[in-house]
């Protein structure tokens, strides 16, 4: 289950380092209010991503590659295809995480830590983790083209396993660009989301959780 708990991590991601103009308080609200209202329009969304993993004890850095799909409500793809091939589903209060060796289906229902880092995992990628603020505490930040929006964790729960998240949305769309996390152990992951596309039709057997 720990293993499985780390997958889910490594799904909602993180590195970045920019030169970011923190804006006031009422122009954080603002931007916050105008992604909010983006996420809540969103019915679907599909991309492909490249994810970076940097270890804090190595040099070396491990890069992935895949395609993520999202329906609403509650239903997450997240399939990678190089250099390995695994695949997440969450659909509904189930998870489903596998490869060509081994499969488990959890009930997210019955596991805390798990329905948590779903949850986040889910709200993360659709931008609508902005207006959870049991969740966390947002800082919104000017990076140019695009507003850096960093979330600190409130929970025990998620303070024991990450200490920030950081999203990076497009300006003119206001839809998340880069989705990254800051673990706990100085490791650190970046997940780059390319050709997306929302508001399209997605078959809905993408989201089958296997038997």
């Amino acid at each position: 289950m720990k293993k499985l708990t780390v997958i889910l991590l490594l799904l909602i991601a993180t590195t970045m380092t920019l030169t970011a103009a923190r804006l006031t308080a009422a122009q954080q609200q603002d931007v916050i209010s105008k992604i909010n209202k983006a996420a809540s329009a969103m019915s679907s969304m599909e991309c492909s991503f490249t994810q970076t993993k940097h270890l804090s004890l190595l040099s070396d850095k491990m890069v992935s590659e895949g395609k993520m799909s999202y329906k609403r409500p509650g239903k997450l793809r997240w399939e990678y295809s190089s250099p390995y091939k695994y695949l997440f589903i969450l659909n509904g209060t189930k998870v489903y995480v596998g490869n060509s060796s081994r499969k488990d289906v959890i009930d997210t229902d019955n596991n805390k830590i798990f329905k948590e880092v779903a949850r986040i995992m889910m709200s993360t990628v659709t931008g609508t983790a902005l207006s959870g603020s049991s969740d966390f505490t947002p800082t919104v930040a000017d990076a140019g083209q695009r507003w850096e929006v960093t979330l600190v964790p409130k929970k025990k729960e998620m303070k024991s396993m990450f200490s920030k998240i950081v999203l990076l949305f497009n300006k003119a769309d206001l839809m998340v660009a880069e989705i990254n996390i800051y673990e706990k152990n100085n490791d650190r992951t970046n997940i780059r989301l390319r050709g997306v596309k929302k508001n399209q039709n997605v078959n809905e057997t993408l989201f089958a959780i296997p038997k």
